[in-house]
């Protein structure tokens, strides 16, 4: 059982009560000290680009926060940039991680959470941080997540939101305590309240922060009101400390990644990225007479994959798993998938050695058109497979659209 500080959260949901009215928990500036009670980390999700900003405010009051993000979106617009996130690591600030594409992380296999994660922290890593705090995407976590991150080599995990405060030396180091996120609707007392509560009770008061704005969002904290806070908690002379710091120990391994034993994104729900691809797959073939797209008409869940040919070889237009080493590609086993056509489709199917050397694409078994969805199924021999790419392609130009790819 975690053991949850009763009387910092009674604080803080009459903190955060009063703030939503508009009234504020009246906490005055300079009143008392942290000398002789908690700390403070300023934590920040998703790498957003104005978070910048807030970075160069706490540097001028010489305080560091951790800032946990997306390895899939660097670069992307409206997300900090490698170069910008290395410029805040050698300011003093603690970079981790946050999964690789925002993944709501009890819903998954652990192969896709250990893809998410692991996958996540390599990445980081590739690029020259040391990322050893993780934040769960939606605050939602659950035992097997927990599992994966401490797996993936992390020192903790921030998780359950709506707790005022977490213990300096927390019972689980895997889901940490946080308050609501600081949004839109924050009042300056509202987050003093954390605060103090965490002071009291000699506690660690993990503070949330998304966009930095004025009337951006429910998620944008007010320029105003966060350098109102650092002044308060500078003044106040409050401990404020990375997460990694607050927790301490080494800086563990990543483990290599293994093949998977299911599809990844097998139902094609996320779609970030540049190209405007599902996660973990990939589209050969490409051309004027060819087109790839996502339609809301799925078999399960939301999202399906569509391709539509209308000359030349319908074959060359490929949508199939992302011919990796392992974090998408998975092992062999026997294939599915769900499908709708106005002309008859096969299978395509490219393995991978041992060496990491892939294949020439080989033909699979037709099937026919059909205008509701059905299954094809193939169990190819794949003894001497360490790695399968697989997908459907017409046989004629049509259209396609494809869902729930799986192996058996």
């Amino acid at each position: 059982m975690r053991r949850v500080l009763m009387v910092g959260v009674a604080i803080a949901v009459a903190a955060l009560s009063a703030g939503c009215s508009g009234q504020g928990v009246k906490a005055t500036p300079g009143a008392g000290s942290a000398s002789g009670g908690g700390v403070v980390s300023l934590t920040f999700d998703d790498g957003l680009e104005r978070q910048e900003q807030m970075a160069q405010e706490l540097t001028k009051r010489g305080m560091a926060g951790t800032f946990y993000v997306l390895s899939t979106r660097i670069q992307a617009p409206g997300y900090l940039s490698q170069t910008q996130l290395a410029e805040l690591s050698q300011a003093g600030h603690e970079i981790g991680g946050h999964t690789r594409t925002h993944a709501r992380l009890p819903t998954l296999h652990p192969d896709e959470q250990r893809r998410e994660i692991c996958g996540d922290r390599s990445a980081l890593e590739a690029m020259g941080f040391t990322p050893r705090s993780f934040a769960y995407p939606f605050h939602a976590v659950n035992a097997a997540a927990e599992a994966v991150v401490k797996e993936c080599g992390y020192s903790s995990g921030r998780g359950r939101a709506g707790a005022a405060a977490e213990q300096t030396t927390p019972g689980d180091p895997y889901n940490l305590n946080t308050p609501l996120a600081v949004g839109a609707n924050a009042t300056l007392p509202q987050i003093q309240q954390y605060v103090i509560a965490a002071e009291q009770h000699k506690g660690w008061a993990i503070l949330v922060f998304h966009d930095y704005c004025d009337n951006c969002g429910s998620l944008g904290v007010k320029p105003k009101i966060f350098t109102e806070l650092l002044d308060w908690l500078k003044e106040r002379k409050v401990p404020v400390r990375t997460v990694g710091d607050v927790i301490g120990g080494d800086v563990r391994p990543v483990p290599p990644l293994k093949a998977p034993s299911i599809v990844m994104n097998a139902s094609l729900e996320n779609y970030f990225g540049k190209e405007g691809l599902p996660d973990c797959w990939q589209l050969d073939g490409r051309s004027p007479a060819a087109a790839f797209s996502r339609v809301p008409s799925a078999h399960t869940g939301r999202w399906a994959g569509r391709i539509q040919v209308t000359g030349g070889d319908p074959g060359q237009l490929r949508l199939a798993i992302k011919q990796d080493d392992g974090e998408c590609a998975p092992k062999a086993g026997r294939l599915s998938v769900w499908y709708t056509s106005t002309a008859p489709v096969r299978f395509t199917l490219s393995k991978r050695t041992g060496d990491g050397v892939w294949s020439r694409w080989s033909d699979g078994p037709v099937f026919p058109a059909t205008p509701t969805w059905r299954q094809a199924t193939w169990a190819p021999r794949l003894a001497d497979a360490a790695g399968v790419s697989f997908g459907l392609v017409l046989t004629a130009p049509g259209q396609a659209t494809f869902d729930d790819f799986a192996l058996r």
